[in-house]
């Protein structure tokens, strides 16, 4: 088969695996709840979270990435002959596929969880730094979306200096994912950038309820 046929091939089906809404069909099957309607209105994992179950946000969080890491780690095993850029392109569709997905109107998450799954694959020490500041800015703050946008920032300026450096073998080919990637997730994130500014963001509670 024509390397080039496969590749779009393989974009679209990342794109459409992508698009698969765990949020919205956990809440769904589990609680009858339509996530879209509770707290921030996102289908990510912790909307879910906060309003339908922890174990449910954490069962959506490990989807999302499942769903952006199985299709990664199969092409990236898969020898294109005449494209080098497989891995990250199909990565980024996934992305793409999460935030605006095709069976609901393009209306999607916000791309963390699916997001940093493949960069563990295209370039592992990035991923760590970004998982590393996300969990000290979320306990710091106790805000997820502070945590992600700064785990984002993170991932993208260690690449650029591990690139540099000709530190840990990667290569400025994994930046056709990690550019456009952080883009779309931190312009996801617009309305949490300005309820941090005004102090109105939602914060975690990390103490237990007292009955």
């Amino acid at each position: 088969m024509n390397d080039y046929f496969l590749f779009i091939l393989t974009i679209l089906s990342c794109y459409l695996i992508g698009s698969i809404s765990f949020g919205r069909i956990i809440s769904k099957l589990s609680k009858n709840i339509d996530i879209t309607s509770k707290g921030s209105g996102n289908t990510g994992a912790t909307n879910v979270l906060r309003n339908v179950g922890i174990s449910y946000g954490f069962l959506v969080l490990f989807l999302d990435m499942i769903k952006s890491i199985i299709p990664v780690l199969i092409i990236e095993n898969y020898q294109f002959t005449s494209i080098n850029y497989a891995t990250q392109v199909a990565a980024l569709s996934a992305i793409v596929g999460h935030c605006y997905p095709v069976f609901y109107k393009f209306r999607g998450g916000k791309g963390v969880a699916t997001g940093i799954g493949p960069l563990f694959v295209i370039f592992t020490p990035s991923a760590l730094s970004a998982l590393i500041v996300f969990a000290i800015s979320v306990i710091a703050s106790r805000m997820v979306s502070v945590g992600s946008i700064l785990g984002c920032l993170v991932a993208l300026i260690s690449m650029l200096i591990f690139n540099s450096m000709n530190l840990f073998d990667n290569s400025w080919i994994d930046m056709i994912y990690l550019v456009p990637a952080v883009s779309i997730i931190i312009y996801k994130h617009d309305e949490n950038i300005k309820r941090i500014i005004s102090g109105t963001e939602n914060k975690l509670n990390f103490k237990k309820n007292e009955s």
